[in-house]
Parts: C-alpha cells; structure tokens; sequence
C-alpha cells in the first residue's frame, strides 16, 4: 500500500478529470489519499471528495489565509474537523516568505496557536505549513503542555532542524523536490534521518517530481519520491514503501476508519 500523505485534489487544476486522476492513482497501488483543505472556499468541495472510499481529509487554514478568514468560518473548521473521515488539521502553520511583517508574524501566529488547540480538543494530528519560519514554529509548539502528533509538511530543513522536530514527536514529509538536481542539501537531510520519521507527499498539483517538471502533479506521482529515498538510503524500495506506510497509517489512525 502506497499513501499519499498530502494532495490538493480541490484544486481546480483537477475540476476536469478529479475522478480518472484518483483512479488513476489507486490503479498505480496509491490505496489512500489525504486530501489537504485549507482554504474556506474548497472546505465543501473536499468533503465531496469523500465519497471515495479511501480518500480521506484535513481540515484547516493555511497561515497566508488567516487574515482573510471569518469567526464565522474558524465555527464552520470546528465543526468539520469533526467529521469521521477529517484525520488531521491542517494545514496550518508559519510563512514568513512573502509578508514578514511584524502584524502578519503576529497574526499568523495567533491562528497557529488557535488551530493547535482545535487539534488538542478533538485529538486530531497537524500538518504544519512551516516557511521561512521554523524557528518560530519549534518555540510555539514547546509552549503547549500538551503537543499534538503531526508531520511537518514539504520538509526543506538542515539535519538539525530535522532532529528539533522529530524530538518533539513530528514527522517529516517528503514531497517531488527531493528529486531535483539541485536539491543535495535535502538529500543529505534524508539519508540522516530514520525512515522511521518520514512521510511521503505530493503536494499535489504542485512540486511534481523531476520525472515530471513542469506537468502539472498529481498522486500517483509520489512513487518517485519513494524511489529517490530508496536511492539515496540504498535500501530495497519495498522497505522504504513499508516503513512510510506504516508511519502514516498510525498519526492519521488510518486502519481505524
């Protein structure tokens, strides 16, 4: 079993062939999918995505969305985050990449705090959106006496910052760019971390894999990133396939549902 741990099917990069991409994933052997919705405008959307059977969900604001979103919609989060099939908040986070601002810090980091509460009450998991930011993102978390299970999404850090969150309890997802060129630095990240504490992602229909630069990505793409991990561990695929299946299975409590 192959899961992709982060997809934006919602997209409208996907409104013409939404269903034939995701049978075209599960046909590939990517049985489950979780969706990723964190924008208001695409909550609904999502939850249609539900029907099928091994799609499931996160619900939550995006930090470059927050200062755009009502009381009225952080009611509406609440209560979708509640549905069966949601397995995580998300995601949520720090981005500091466009606005830096003293107030956008502020603000954003208030609605981090308000959604890491949100996952604390209903034990939910978080995706963690963390840009430019992941300083900022440690000292929140170690704040909370209760931290939640998560992954920290489209992982880019040192070895280091790798170790300050999977000492926290946090995965680490791994998304297309690990196959770049270019990407040495996150290589190296990954050959020194424990398979242990790795997720694989698309992030669909962004950061397509180096297979498919420059297309637009989508699930069934996350069979290259599991590659680049087996190449650059110099471990048997299926390995890698078993130990991040296992990973994700067990934060989003997927064998439960």
């Amino acid at each position: 079993m192959i899961i992709d741990t982060h997809a934006h099917l919602s997209d409208e990069k996907f409104d013409t062939d939404r269903s034939i991409v995701i049978e075209r994933a599960f046909n590939a052997g990517v049985e489950k999918i979780v969706e990723i919705s964190c924008e208001p405008q695409y909550w609904d959307k999502a939850l249609e995505l539900l029907k099928h059977d091994n799609v499931f969900v996160a619900f939550g604001v995006h930090p470059n969305n927050v200062e755009k979103v009502s009381a009225e919609d952080y009611k509406k989060l609440e209560l979708f985050i509640q549905e069966k099939k949601c397995v995580a908040v998300g995601e949520i986070g720090l981005d500091y990449h466009y606005d830096p601002s003293e107030q956008t810090v502020v603000f954003q980091k208030e609605f981090f705090a308000v959604q890491l509460n949100l996952a604390i009450k209903f034990n939910k998991p978080v995706v963690i959106h963390s840009r430019d930011a992941n300083k900022d993102i440690v000292s929140i978390l170690k704040d909370f006496k209760i931290i939640p299970k998560g992954v920290i999404h489209c992982f880019s850090g040192t070895p280091q910052q790798a170790k300050e969150f999977v000492d926290l309890g946090f995965l680490l997802g791994i998304d297309g760019p690990l196959t770049y060129k270019r990407s040495e630095a996150l290589k190296q990240t990954v050959l020194k971390a424990e398979l242990s504490s790795l997720l694989v992602e698309t992030d669909c229909p962004y950061l397509s894999p180096q297979k498919y630069r420059g297309q637009r990505n989508e699930p069934s793409y996350v069979v290259e990133t599991l590659k680049e991990i087996a190449a650059i561990k110099n471990i048997v695929f299926e390995e890698v396939l078993k130990i991040t299946t296992q990973n994700a299975l067990k934060l989003f409590n997927l064998e439960e549902l």
